[in-house]
């Protein structure tokens, strides 16, 4: 086996998914995101444990990670978070989908194919409240919903928005997307359909704003152990690690990987790890990151390759062939670490770490 793995940690999983339900008030349900292969993490295997802990539904972003969900024997909901074309009505009909719905092209094909099928079939509204990505706009929203109200096999199970600041130091923004959305559930109700699930509310949100948690949270990189600048006891689920499989000792002015973009400026003892970006592990993080050896930090020394990188252990002694690596997830390096060094966020890189990194379950 490759000795470079991603090690995933199911009970810091269910850990976690723990602390954000001890966050709701009772009755609030919770559909936990599993897109993306769970982040990196492996949606059948996260999907199972969150199955088992109780969460209310699984959210994906297409109808091929769904479809793998129902493969895998996974029976809870799942929600289509990125909707669904009408050519793959037929496909979420069969495997029990619900889709969320901003097309009326994909409404009428969902309620075609659940009249072919005997079925009414759920779906939730999905509304665009200033993400401008997905969603009916407030403005469309009446001839939308006469147009809905039309369809007899289908029926409206929830309604949301998705919150695009949620994060941010300054709450005017969520606040404003919320009084807008506010205005568009009293209207869809007026319009006699009665949604069981209002909901607006993703991991920045479930921690900030206790007034979106409304019927249904929506938490994803929670989940895995990031995004805990509340200070809320998350723990991280994910640690990528591999193993030293040379040693060397060079002279000062020795060059270092491509482009000799690291330069040694004493003598060094640097070592070799069989990781790179086609890894997951970034070319951004070349000169910029630090691994976890024998307990102490140890930074990437020169540009990161395709499959290895090298890292200065000059000031770690005894390192050699054989000692395991942390790239991300003990107390030393956290994803955050890693994201801050790259210039990017905790979602790029758990979601990056690539396939021939294989997963082994704790």
């Amino acid at each position: 086996m490759r000795p470079t793995w991603a090690e995933i940690d199911l009970d810091s999983l269910v850990h976690n998914f723990n602390v954000v339900r001890g966050l709701l008030w009772e009755g609030v349900g919770v559909l936990s995101v599993v897109k993306a292969d769970a982040y990196g993490h492996g949606a059948v295997e996260a999907g199972r444990a969150l199955e088992e802990a109780g969460t209310d539904m699984l959210g994906v972003a297409t109808v091929e990670e769904a479809v793998e969900l129902r493969d895998y024997g996974i029976e809870l909901p799942i929600l289509l978070l990125g909707g669904m074309r009408p050519e793959e009505a037929a496909v979420a009909v069969e495997c029990s989908l619900t889709p969320c719905l901003f097309s009326l092209d994909a409404a009428e094909a969902l309620d075609s194919e659940s009249a072919k099928a005997g079925k009414r079939s759920p779906y939730h509204l999905k509304i665009d409240t200033g993400m401008t990505r997905l969603g009916v706009r407030p403005e469309e929203a009446g001839p939308f919903l006469s147009a809905l109200a039309g369809y007899k096999n289908i029926v409206m199970e929830g309604a949301l928005t998705h919150l695009a600041s949620a994060f941010s130091e300054s709450p005017d923004r969520t606040r404003a997307q919320l009084e807008e959305f506010a205005g568009f559930v009293a209207l869809i109700r007026n319009r006699g359909f009665t949604p069981r699930y209002i909901h607006s509310a993703n991991s920045p949100a479930i921690q900030r704003f206790p007034e979106t948690h409304m019927d249904l949270v929506r938490p994803g990189i929670m989940l895995y152990g990031s995004d805990g600048a509340s200070g809320l006891p998350l723990r991280p689920v994910m640690k990528l690690k591999t193993v030293v499989i040379q040693v060397r000792r060079v002279p000062a002015g020795t060059p270092v990987s491509y482009g000799g973009t690291f330069v040694t400026k004493r003598p060094s003892v640097i070592a070799t790890l069989p990781i790179g970006y086609a890894d997951g592990y970034m070319r951004s993080l070349s000169n910029r990151a630090k691994v976890s050896v024998r307990g102490a930090l140890a930074p990437v020394a020169g540009a990161v390759c395709m499959d290895l990188i090298t890292v200065d252990v000059t000031d770690v002694p005894g390192v050699s062939a054989g000692d395991e690596v942390v790239l991300f997830g003990d107390s030393l390096v956290s994803v955050d670490d890693v994201a801050r060094w790259a210039g990017t966020i905790s979602y790029e890189i758990l979601s990056i770490t690539g396939k021939r990194v294989p997963r082994r379950y704790v």
